[in-house]
Parts: C-alpha cells; sequence; structure tokens
C-alpha cells in the first residue's frame, strides 16, 4: 500500500488572527459555503477565550463518496489553534483514501496560508 493513500486523520496548525477572525476567513472563502454543514462560535468566560467548529461535507469521486472535515478553532491556553479532522474519506476495510482527506485539509489550510504561522 503506497504512503500517499493513507491520511493522518487529525492536523493541527496555528494562525495570526482570533479564532472568529479565521472562522470568518474560512466561511467567505470561495466554495465554502457549497460544503458547509453546520458552523458554531461562542466566547469563553471574560477573558477573550474563543472557539468555533465547522463542519464541511465534499463528494469526491474518486472514493465514491462524501468526506467531512471538521474544523475546530480555539485560543484556550493563549495560541490561535486550527484542528482539521477528517472522516468518511476512506473506502474499503483497509480505508484508503486515494488522497481525498489530504485535499480537504490541503483546501483548509491554503484558505488560512495567509495567517499560518511556521
Amino acid at each position: 500500500m503506497k504512503e500517499e493513500l493513507i491520511m493522518q486523520k487529525h492536523i493541527e496548525f496555528k494562525i495570526s488572527v482570533s479564532p472568529f477572525e479565521g472562522a470568518n476567513l474560512i466561511l467567505n472563502a470561495p466554495n465554502s459555503k457549497d460544503d458547509l454543514v453546520y458552523w458554531e462560535h461562542h466566547l469563553v468566560g471574560d477573558d477573550g477565550k474563543q472557539i468555533c467548529t465547522l463542519i464541511f461535507e465534499r463528494y469526491y469521486f474518486r472514493t465514491k463518496g462524501r468526506a467531512s472535515l471538521t474544523v475546530i478553532i480555539e485560543n484556550f491556553d493563549g495560541q490561535n489553534k486550527v484542528r482539521c479532522i477528517t472522516s468518511g474519506s476512506a473506502e474499503g476495510i483497509i480505508n484508503v483514501d486515494f488522497g481525498a482527506g489530504k485535499n480537504f485539509v490541503d483546501w483548509m489550510k491554503d484558505v488560512l496560508k495567509e495567517y499560518t504561522l511556521k
């Protein structure tokens, strides 16, 4: 089995904008509303802690099915973190997604690339 066929199901990176700003950038990205299933945002406490959850779903011809991408953006420890979790992108009992999950995460990383910290 080729390594590129297996996708890590959880990717995390940091951004330079707040969770609310990051979610707004995502929601205003081209085609994001076509794939958006659900989103919510919350202000937690009085010290500026924020959390946003966005769920996307997209059909992939290569797997003949739908894949989902859950994006969680939060700043609970003072850093603005983005977590991307894919699911449903694999086909068969050996869990091969033929790059569908990676493509979905790469789309998210591209939307936020200008604000991604090294």
